[in-house]
């Protein structure tokens, strides 16, 4: 796996749970200390599927260590991915078993989880958001502009197939 960048840009704003659409409600400007928890800056929204976030949100969560979940078909991810990321595609006879997998594995479904896919029209995140969070995943982040803004931003990215388990 081959792995270009920097690293990921100082993230800035948070998002609100408040609608699918979140706006962020911090100046740009203001820096957080690295301890603070994803949890505590992104709390879970049990009613609803999934809430957006910007680039910003998504570089500072990246950091941070939380899963992030690349909704792009497979030949698309082993062209370039957010480095760590693992790919389900919502498209790809392999969708269900990943998601049975991720779900199997136990992990706190409050704890943030951002996918992303192509930006712009692209819907594929969102889509997989939706299947995942009926597995018990309450605090899913779709980042909004995805994969096109990540690599415009210079962030950490990776290229080949997903490591095996």
């Amino acid at each position: 796996m081959k792995v270009n960048g920097a690293g990921a840009p100082a993230p800035a704003t948070p998002a609100t749970a408040a609608g699918p659409k979140a706006t962020p409600t911090a100046p740009a400007a203001t820096k957080l200390p690295l301890e603070e928890s994803p949890l505590s800056r992104f709390p879970p929204h049990p009613d609803k599927p999934y809430v957006e976030i910007s680039g910003d949100d998504a570089a500072w969560l990246v950091a941070r260590g939380v899963l992030v979940v690349d909704a792009r078909r497979t030949k698309d991810y082993e062209q370039g991915h957010v480095a760590g990321a693992r790919n389900i595609s919502p498209w790809e006879g392999d969708a269900d078993a990943k998601i049975t997998a991720l779900v199997n594995e136990g992990r706190d479904g409050a704890i943030p989880v951002v996918l992303y896919c192509s930006g712009g029209d692209c819907e594929d995140s969102h889509m997989l958001a939706t299947r995942i969070y009926g597995g018990g995943f309450n605090n899913l982040l779709v980042y909004r502009d995805g994969w096109p803004d990540w690599v415009k931003r210079g962030g950490k990215s990776a290229t080949g197939p997903e490591p095996a388990p």
